[in-house]
């Protein structure tokens, strides 16, 4: 049995407002045709959090250097900054309205005329899509999706930029300009398979891997949800914002601050 939360009102609402003319079936189920399913593909729960925060801190890749970062904007737990550890994240006040959900989750900030773009909401989808069981997040779990230095077009797969709503596949590794009448939204995919060791790594990602056609590979055997976050973002007209990171450096973290309990109980109704 999926949950069927206020976060997702928060999401179908900033749909409406942001003009979206097409909505994500958020709520459907598709037949037994894998194929035939709508976004996000498999059996998921979704999260929706409000915006919390910006700074330029990054409590993964530079734990304890305040203002060390490229400026980051965060949703979920509303005190992150370069302290910040999963042990601080538990039980603490969250924009996201899923109780029991204290994580962590920030991409690169957006600025449109020199100035910072506020999303209209965040969206986690956990998803399965791995032939086999999924387990829950291990306690403390690190991640990231997507490649912070990239000077090239990384992989749409992993993180892209499209125009309109959530059920828009990403089209462009660069931020594009939607216009006046549609809202622009960055998806990142993170890695759904662990080591069964460690939750975080030197460059915090080889702890982690994506499967392949459904099965994780023999190195990384524990298969996990697949966390796709997309950020929804207003329109800024004909202005092309710029991230924070760069051109092509499209990126999104992820610290696990879930009551486990919590996790593990809708991780186990996706299996």
């Amino acid at each position: 049995m999926r949950r069927r939360p206020r976060s997702q009102l928060l999401v179908l609402g900033a749909f409406l407002l942001a003009g979206v003319t097409a909505l994500p079936a958020l709520a459907m189920r598709a037949a037994a045709d894998q194929t035939a399913r709508p976004f996000p593909g498999g059996e998921y729960f979704v999260v929706g959090c409000g915006f919390s925060h910006m700074n330029n801190d990054d409590p993964i890749v530079h734990p304890g250097k305040p203002g060390a970062s490229h400026n980051h904007t965060f949703i979920g737990n509303r005190v992150v900054d370069s302290a910040t550890t999963p042990a601080s994240l538990l039980g603490g006040d969250s924009t996201c309205l899923d109780v029991g959900d204290a994580s962590a989750y920030w991409v690169p900030t957006l600025f449109a005329n020199g100035r910072a773009v506020k999303p209209l909401v965040g969206a986690g989808y956990y998803v399965r899509r791995t032939l086999g069981p999924v387990q829950p997040f291990p306690p403390g779990l690190k991640m990231i999706a997507g490649n912070q230095n990239a000077r090239r077009a990384q992989s749409l797969s992993v993180v892209g930029w499209a125009c309109g709503g959530l059920g828009t596949y990403p089209r462009s590794a660069a931020v594009p300009s939607c216009g006046s009448d549609r809202a622009l939204h960055l998806r990142a995919t993170f890695p759904n398979c662990w080591n069964g060791r460690d939750v975080d790594s030197v460059d915090h990602k080889r702890h982690v891997a994506y499967a392949i056609s459904g099965t994780c590979p023999r190195s990384h055997p524990v298969a996990m949800p697949s966390l796709v976050l997309i950020f929804l973002y207003p329109s800024t007209g004909l202005v092309r914002p710029l991230q924070a990171s760069g051109r092509f450096g499209a990126h999104a973290d992820f610290v696990n601050g879930w009551d486990q309990e919590q996790l593990e109980a809708l991780v186990a109704a996706l299996n």
